[in-house]
């Protein structure tokens, strides 16, 4: 009984650590896509899906993009109805949004070295 409630808790910290890590990261990550490419919500996920060999699988980004939006680093470019006739908003990256990403983009840079140098060592690092 110990041993399954200890696996339990196991894999709900595994599952706490990887949500944490996607809150963390999606929005960089939607920033980054969206500096490539216009793209709509669901094309964002599919495109991340991909990318990572479906290992990154991105929570439903609607507040994020309202959020992302309201924050003017990306705006609406267009809409499109699709063959079942729904709407497709696709979205692109400001100037704002550009200078944004490469602050983010850094910190993550930075911390995830940190973070890899406690782990690995600096001689992986080099």
């Amino acid at each position: 009984m110990k041993k399954e409630h200890s696996e339990s808790s196991t894999r709900d910290n595994i599952h706490n650590f990887e949500a944490q890590f996607k809150k963390s990261t999606t929005q960089l990550l939607v920033l980054y896509l969206l500096s490539k490419r216009e793209m709509y919500a669901y094309d964002i996920i599919r495109e991340t899906l991909s990318l990572s060999n479906n290992v990154y699988r991105m929570p439903l980004i609607y507040n994020l993009l309202d959020k992302l939006e309201a924050d003017t680093y990306i705006t609406q470019s267009r809409r499109e109805i699709s063959d079942n006739n729904r709407v497709r908003i696709y979205y692109k990256i400001t100037e704002k949004g550009v200078q944004y990403l490469n602050e983010l983009t850094d910190s993550y840079v930075r911390l995830s070295d940190s973070v890899n140098k406690i782990l690995f060592g600096e001689e992986e690092n080099q």
